[in-house]
């Protein structure tokens, strides 16, 4: 429910929270979708981290080739003429992890409304888990945005519209503009007023406290701005392809590593939220780590597999960065050694 003036992403997210488990199966989403006539839930593993979210699009595929796989167990369920390919219960059965999508883009509870907007465009998405002391807290979706925007726009007035202001929060929702940046309706034509505030030491000592909170708030606003980045470029590596030109020109560049005399050539670097376990089975090498390979890592993975391990190369993985004790950054390299 949103509040009266809603400010932040607490304001206005909804706090009844449905959610599935890693594990569920899809038919299960399915029916609890049906049941909550809601059309995605968060995905929370074991310690109730949100660790993907599963929508109706996931369930029937993103693309040409997810659909012609899934479709005919949705067909079947609502009375279609064609059994699967593959046997129904194989379809529904399937684990949610299978088809959600990840990693999560979220944001935190205090984040402002202009920080929500500019999140969900620029990702392209419907809704964000919002998370409080690292747990979640609440969903908010354009529709809190738009309820919002209802309680804060005046009414309009006989034959008129709703005026400057909701065409400049719908302006934010496109571009991520600040409120305090927006033009002012109209020029003040009033006097200016002419300070009269005792020169105190109190009054310094209040412009100090204002001059902490302000850089305090800075500090927040550029953590979150690192945040941002961080998921943008996750979400890019996701989508990212390792093509051949660039796969060629990579293996040139580890030969003349080899005639420079080093045993291994570093082929990515990536943000361990591009593992499905966020790095976790790298950092203790564990042997089945490529399995939580995703996007642009799992593909040179893959072209190492058919292409050069077969001719002696090996492929190691090592956490090279930590951030706060948790792994950060990962690394691909092509090994040679004796």
């Amino acid at each position: 429910m949103v509040t009266p003036n809603p400010e932040t992403a607490s304001d206005i997210m909804t706090t009844d929270i449905v959610s599935v488990s890693v594990g569920a199966c899809v038919r299960d989403v399915a029916l609890l979708l049906l049941e909550k006539r809601i059309s995605a839930v968060p995905v929370l593993g074991a310690d109730e981290q949100v660790v993907g979210m599963v929508s109706e699009g996931d369930l029937l595929g993103r693309n040409d080739a997810d659909r012609v796989a899934r479709r005919d167990w949705w067909l079947t369920l609502l009375g279609g003429r064609q059994p699967p390919a593959e046997p129904l219960e194989a379809l529904i059965a399937r684990p949610v992890e299978q088809v959600m999508s990840a990693p999560v883009m979220t944001i935190e509870a205090g984040a402002r409304l202009h920080e929500i907007a500019e999140a969900l465009r620029v990702y392209d998405i419907k809704r964000l888990p919002v998370m409080r002391a690292g747990r979640i807290a609440g969903i908010v979706s354009r529709s809190d945005l738009v309820r919002a925007m209802a309680i804060m726009v005046p009414q309009p007035t006989k034959g008129g519209t709703l005026g400057g202001f909701a065409a400049m929060l719908a302006g934010m929702m496109k571009t991520g503009v600040r409120l305090s940046d927006a033009p002012a309706s109209a020029p003040s034509t009033e006097a200016p007023v002419v300070a009269t505030t005792a020169i105190t030491a109190e009054a310094f000592l209040g412009l100090v406290a204002t001059s902490k909170q302000a850089a305090r708030d800075q500090a927040v606003a550029a953590k979150e701005q690192i945040k941002l980045d961080h998921e943008r470029r996750v979400k890019a590596m996701l989508g990212e392809h390792v093509g051949t030109p660039a796969w060629t020109a990579l293996l040139k560049r580890a030969r003349a590593a080899a005639s420079l005399g080093e045993n291994s050539f570093e082929l990515i670097r990536f943000p361990c939220d591009l593992c499905s376990d966020g790095g976790r089975k790298i950092d203790v090498a564990e042997i089945d780590w490529p399995t939580t390979l995703r996007g642009e890592a799992a593909e040179f993975y893959t072209r190492w597999r058919r292409d050069l391990r077969a001719a002696g190369f090996g492929l190691s993985a090592q956490i090279i960065e930590y951030i706060d004790g948790i792994p950060g950054n990962v690394a691909l390299s092509l090994t040679w050694r004796e």
